[in-house]
């Protein structure tokens, strides 16, 4: 059986929460996928390591900044020739949202919530076209404008989410038919990779008239 790649992401708590240097690291990982190709991906997510929207408040974020350090995050992520699955079991927003929308299987417990965050955080890393791409278009609006939070259940019930259940006998499952699973994340995917990178570029740029601050 192919190999999967198997990455546990830890929460750092307030403050640290997908950091430079978290971000770095996925990154990092997500290079050396890219060159391994393994059967499939499994990222496993501790509590609330992707509750990133209260990281960003205050902070100004530029063009190329945004670019690097999100953006081409996930451009390399949604890019993977292999299934992606991301386990969730805490608090999911921001940037955090972005990541999880561009796995291709979101399993999660029912402790797992669902938001996007002030504008800003709504622009970093392309939430709204991942939502849009997953069915949740109308889910990725009804957030961003009304702040709401998006439980576990109602995630499921969209199509969003799908029950915790066990994520590493799931990508045990999709490694163990690498050339079907890639064939069918390639179908799914491909076609729209010029597209995410569009929305990705314009939305660095929107991200840093977000927080501009008044002169």
């Amino acid at each position: 059986m192919t190999e999967i790649a198997r990455q546990r992401l830890i929460d750092p708590g307030a403050g640290k929460r997908l950091d430079a240097k978290a971000r770095d690291e996925l990154s990092r990982a997500v290079r050396e996928w890219r060159k391994d190709r393994p059967g499939a991906v499994l990222l496993e997510v501790e509590a609330d390591a992707w509750h990133h929207a209260p990281e960003l408040e205050g902070t100004p974020l530029e063009h190329d900044t945004v670019d690097a350090g999100y953006q081409s995050l996930v451009r390399n992520l949604f890019a993977l020739a292999c299934p992606v699955v991301v386990a969730l079991d805490g608090q999911v927003s921001g940037f955090g949202l972005a990541l999880a929308m561009t796995a291709d299987v979101r399993a999660a417990t029912d402790r797992t919530t669902l938001a996007v965050g002030g504008p800003a955080a709504a622009l970093l890393g392309g939430a709204g076209w991942l939502l849009g791409h997953a069915g949740g278009g109308s889910t990725f609006a009804q957030l961003a404008w009304t702040g709401a939070t998006l439980s576990a259940e109602e995630g499921r019930r969209r199509g969003l989410l799908a029950p915790a259940g066990d994520a590493a006998a799931l990508a045990e499952r999709l490694a163990a038919d690498p050339a079907g699973s890639s064939a069918l994340k390639r179908a799914l995917n491909t076609p729209r990779q010029a597209e995410l990178g569009t929305a990705l570029g314009y939305q660095s740029w929107l991200a840093e008239v977000a927080t501009e601050r008044p002169s």
